[in-house]
């Protein structure tokens, strides 16, 4: 059966939407549905009995930590998800609003560290490894001032820095996977945005110039998507 993969897009500028989506589309045979999340309005009233078999949530320069106009609608709808038995996949912002619902308001906090930008190395655990097939240190886009603290009742952590002990983690039961970093991006984006975001990145100490010299280490977007649809 073709999976339908439905994509919240938190994301103000909707900048999320058409990279999953157009890398989807060219990499799987999935039906891709996409929302704009901005308000309650943002989530159809049947939502829930539609019959999607992967939901994406999505990253956003938007903070976890203010309560957003469709933050409860968010709330509901992952926990309803989890009953309902759907997989969902939460990027940054996303992985943030998943442990908000499905643990509460003491499962994400500002990072102590501060923000996190750059192809940054993150920790893979055993489990990680061998689920993913990757090496124990790869580089991987990160930009979030936000992490997740405690994860929902089953979870298991792959992957960690420095920075953020939980940088990706799985939940078999509940059939969730989040990361706190952007596997979405590849190195052609993810550059382009910082390039863009020059600004408020120099202001948070990093050197743009030295930060786009750098690499991923893996096909970030191959590697995670296709994970996730075949679990």
């Amino acid at each position: 059966m073709k999976s339908k993969v439905l994509i919240l897009d938190y994301s103000v500028d909707q900048f999320e939407t058409p990279i999953i989506k157009s890398f989807l589309n060219r990499n799987f045979d999935v039906e891709v549905t996409a929302l704009h999340i901005t308000n309650e309005a943002s989530f159809p009233d049947d939502l829930i009995e539609a019959d999607f078999t992967h939901v994406v949530h999505t990253g956003s320069t938007l903070s976890i930590n203010d309560p957003s106009p469709f933050t409860k609608e968010a709330v509901n709808y992952i926990q309803d998800l989890v009953r309902k038995g759907t997989r969902q996949f939460g990027i940054c912002y996303g992985h943030q609003l998943m442990a908000l619902a499905l643990v509460g308001e003491n499962a994400v906090r500002a990072t102590l560290k501060g923000m996190e930008a750059g192809w940054g190395e993150v920790e893979f655990n055993v489990l990680g490894q061998q689920l993913l097939n990757l090496n124990p240190v790869e580089r991987i886009w990160q930009h979030h001032f936000d992490e997740v603290t405690e994860l929902p009742e089953g979870s298991e952590i792959i992957a960690t820095n420095s920075h953020s002990l939980i940088q990706a983690y799985i939940n078999k039961e509940k059939r969730l996977l989040g990361t706190q970093f952007h596997p979405e991006i590849n190195l052609k984006q993810g550059n382009k945005y910082f390039l863009k975001d020059r600004k408020l990145l120099e202001k948070n100490g990093f050197d743009v110039d030295v930060m786009v010299e750098r690499i991923p280490s893996f096909n970030t977007p191959k590697v995670f998507f296709e994970f996730f649809l075949n679990q």
